[in-house]
């Protein structure tokens, strides 16, 4: 592998599962663009981008490990893939969606709240966790009820063997999730719910 690149002679080594999930994704992204807006896509397994497509008729931007700034604490944070609108310095202004990649055992309250935290303070849109182990009902849905999509992507379930001996397979469901997390905007319909909740509280001070 140089700078990122793969080559069939050289099958890379050292690269962590989260970092297999992290190049999945990006190349789901690549594959469901309506136009992939630059010839050369370099270093799939590390920090990287502007990465500039066209989705839904409007122009977007990939960027792998970008350092940002929280925009209300002002606290970095470096989110495994972003989505901005502007091919700028990423900031929160521009954020459009994040991904991120798990692949610890246990997934429970304090990661998700941790999680949730993060969106909040970029305003994001849309909010994706991949879990490489699936997690509890009760997380996923704990996830789900604060707009954050907590997905597994199946490789301790019976449906292993067809993602495994189906690459195909695996593509699409990671490709199919991350369309429908990203057309959902579930973080931003939550946080809009939220702020209609504590309008109505406030009335009752």
């Amino acid at each position: 592998m140089q700078d990122g690149r793969l080559h069939g002679e050289k099958p890379p080594k050292s690269i962590a599962n989260w970092q297999l999930v992290e190049a999945l994704s990006l190349l789901a992204i690549l594959l469901r663009a309506d136009d992939i807006l630059t010839p050369n896509v370099t270093n799939v397994f590390g920090k990287t981008g502007p990465i500039p497509v066209r989705e839904d008729g409007k122009d977007h931007w990939i960027w792998i490990q970008p350092n940002l700034s929280g925009g209300i604490s002002g606290l970095a944070g470096r989110p495994d893939i972003l989505v901005t609108f502007s091919g700028g310095v990423p900031s929160p202004s521009t954020a459009l969606r994040v991904i991120e990649c798990k692949c610890r055992e246990q997934i429970g309250a304090p990661l998700i709240r941790a999680e949730f935290g993060k969106a909040h303070d970029l305003r994001i849109g849309s909010y994706l966790i991949w879990s490489f182990y699936t997690p509890s009902k009760a997380v996923i849905e704990g996830a789900k009820s604060l707009g954050l999509d907590l997905v597994s992507l199946g490789f301790d379930t019976d449906r292993r063997g067809d993602l495994i001996g189906k690459p195909e397979n695996l593509v699409a469901h990671v490709a199919n999730t991350l369309e429908v997390s990203k057309r959902h905007a579930g973080f931003a319909r939550a946080q809009l719910k939220a702020g209609e909740a504590i309008s109505k509280k406030m009335t009752e001070m």
